[in-house]
């Protein structure tokens, strides 16, 4: 007989889960490995050249699995950059919501800890946004580009403001080469590390890090 929540039918039988969908941390891991996956394969291949019958065969999953967690191949995509950048953003934003704009120098040490952690994530999203479709340069630019230049503006006005930064230099290409500073190294990794021999390992980005808020903070300063 079946129990008040109707976990076993009349014979005893528990009945059978809903086709398609994982339970418990089984579900928690496919859609982790399909995170992994779409992060190797889109970072090699290019978001285009990756399908989701790829995707899911590297993730030892079915392209079902895909649709299920993410809808389609771009929700994977977008689940991707917001479960790498989101944080970090967010973590910003905070700063603003106790009524004062992060620093500078706090933005570059997310924005940089960030790659810190994923260091392929700006290739992805360069090429991306140079080769990949209107669809996804306009989610990126709305969920995050916008969200990132109105922080890091909001951090160079308070600076020129408190007298940290030449009032005289240009906010916007203030923007441009402190975002410079952040991710180039990460973004050219396949020059640097070939051409000039450095690599962009787990001990790079704590350096970069330090480096890129000295040489803002001396270059910027009145």
């Amino acid at each position: 007989m079946s129990d008040e929540n109707g976990s076993r039918s009349s014979s005893g039988r528990r009945p059978a889960r809903r086709s398609g969908r994982p339970a418990g941390d089984e579900g928690r891991d496919v859609r982790a490995h399909l995170l992994t996956a779409a992060r190797e394969l889109f970072a090699r291949h290019g978001f285009d050249a990756v399908s989701t019958r790829q995707l899911a065969r590297s993730a030892g999953a079915t392209p079902a699995m895909v649709h299920y967690y993410f809808g389609d191949k771009h929700g994977l995509f977008r689940a991707l950059t917001e479960e790498t950048l989101g944080p970090a953003i967010a973590s910003l934003e905070s700063l603003a919501d106790g009524g004062e704009a992060a620093s500078v120098e706090q933005f570059m040490e997310q924005y940089i800890g960030v790659f810190r952690e994923h260091p392929w994530l700006p290739q992805l999203v360069f090429r991306e946004m140079m080769e990949g479709g209107e669809d996804f340069r306009s989610h990126f630019a709305g969920r995050f580009g916008h969200r990132v230049r109105g922080i890091l503006g909001s951090a160079i006005r308070r600076g020129q403001g408190e007298g940290e930064i030449d009032p005289s230099l240009d906010p916007d290409l203030l923007t441009i080469s402190t975002l410079a500073l952040c991710v180039f190294p990460f973004l050219a990794r396949p020059m640097v590390e070939t051409v000039l021999g450095i690599d962009i390992d787990a001990g790079f980005a704590g350096p970069w890090q330090d480096l890129a808020k000295r040489l803002f903070s001396r270059g910027a300063a009145p």
